[in-house]
């Protein structure tokens, strides 16, 4: 087994236009069990028009029984106009490579600047390669839209793979600009692979015009064939709101679709001061089979704002807090139709926030609309709209008071 060095390198971008790659571990050995050094990297720009790429190992694929190291990878931007990629171990893993716990840094708050940070590979997981646990940190600057992290890959996951128990903390304290951040990968997760439990927080400053956050817990773009979302918790904060405007964040807890015979993870899902829209699963669903597609026991708390909760399959809670603003579930006992399956939902309401004494007190502040589907008025400010669910459908066991 061959170990590589720990290394610290330091790089300084101060030409106009320079373009720089750095690698953690340069000529990773082709041999199936070597093993990363754990090393500290910082590339730090002082100029327009510069570019840097960072790979905690290699711009290789990490195949047999390699290890990334535990890498520390930090960009400095101090200009703007700039762009960073920086991936905690390699171009792609298979076999049984492991990646290793990195920590990733690219607080990218300069203009017209962005970065793409992966915990593990830039491309694809496959075979039975595990991706690390790590700590992404970044922040979007003014008129930075492109900015995109994942927690293991920014490809696909297949075969058996499974993503790490990754930490992404994203900082939106800008007019205008968005960010993408997925636990697991960008690309599809398909085969057997899994995603990991990930942690993805969004915070956003006081004023929020055209700026958006979207969160996935394990892909951008699909969960198919047998795989698997993991436990996952998305979060968006808020520093004290003065403006917003066009700010419409999303949150799914698994992927925008999921096909196949794919099983969503038990996510926690809570919004913040904008109009949300939470998935607790997906958006689309395509089973192989009418039902092959199992949601997750999820947890949707929309915050305040008027926001659109949609929980997915299986039985899932919608909680409100005192100030929720005027709401909308889409799916309430409903969410089994969507992959097919006859199974009975129990989805709960829970409204403990606001002090009802009992249903009977509840129950009198339920209505339907003019269309026919139930409105909970919580207050004169608040309310919670089910649609395709009629007031006499509702029991005291939908509710937690």
């Amino acid at each position: 087994m061959q170990y590589l060095p720990n290394d610290t390198i330091d790089v300084l971008l101060d030409q106009f236009g320079q373009i720089e790659t750095i690698h953690g571990d340069p000529n990773f050995p082709t041999t199936t069990d070597a093993w990363g050094g754990n090393d500290t990297v910082t590339a730090t720009i002082s100029q327009p028009e510069a570019e840097v790429t960072i790979f905690g190992e290699d711009d290789t694929t990490l195949h047999g029984h390699s290890r990334g190291g535990n890498d520390t990878l930090t960009v400095n931007f101090n200009y703007g106009w700039n762009a960073a990629l920086v991936v905690g171990d390699a171009q792609a893993m298979t076999d049984d490579a492991r990646g290793g716990n990195d920590t990733i840094s690219v607080d990218d708050d300069s203009l017209y600047t962005n970065a793409h940070a992966f915990g593990d590979v830039v491309g694809d997981m496959s075979g039975n390669s595990h991706g690390g646990s790590d700590v992404i940190t970044g922040a979007v600057g003014w008129r930075s839209y492109d900015n995109v992290y994942a927690g293991d890959a920014g490809g696909s996951m297949t075969g058996t793979a499974q993503g790490g128990n990754d930490t992404l903390d994203i900082t939106v304290d800008t007019l205008q600009g968005f960010a993408t951040a997925s636990g697991d990968a960008i690309g599809p997760i398909g085969g057997d692979a899994h995603g990991g439990n990930d942690n993805i927080t969004f915070t956003f400053g006081t004023e929020v015009v055209m700026t958006g956050g979207f969160g996935y817990g394990d892909s951008v773009t699909s969960l198919t064939d047998n795989a698997r979302g993991g436990n996952d918790i998305l979060t968006l904060e808020f520093d004290g709101v003065d403006t917003i405007r066009f700010a419409h964040p999303e949150l799914y807890g698994d992927a925008p679709t999921m096909s196949g015979n794919a099983q969503g993870g038990n996510d926690i899902l809570t919004g913040g001061a904008t109009h949300d829209h939470l998935y607790g699963d997906a958006a689309s669903y395509a089973p192989a089979t009418p039902g092959s597609i199992t949601g997750g026991r999820d947890i949707l708390n929309g915050g305040a704002g008027d926001d659109q909760l949609s929980g997915g399959g299986n039985s899932d809670t919608f909680v409100f807090n005192t100030g929720s603003g005027n709401d909308l579930i889409t799916d309430f006992d409903q969410g089994n139709k969507a992959v097919g399956s006859t199974v009975t939902e129990h989805d709960l309401i829970n409204v403990q926030d606001y002090g009802f004494a009992d249903w009977a007190a509840l129950s009198k502040l339920i209505s339907d609309n003019a269309a026919g589907d139930a409105v909970i008025h919580l207050s004169a400010s608040d309310s919670i709209t089910l649609d395709g669910v009629q007031t006499a459908s509702l029991h005291p066991i939908d509710f937690l008071i």
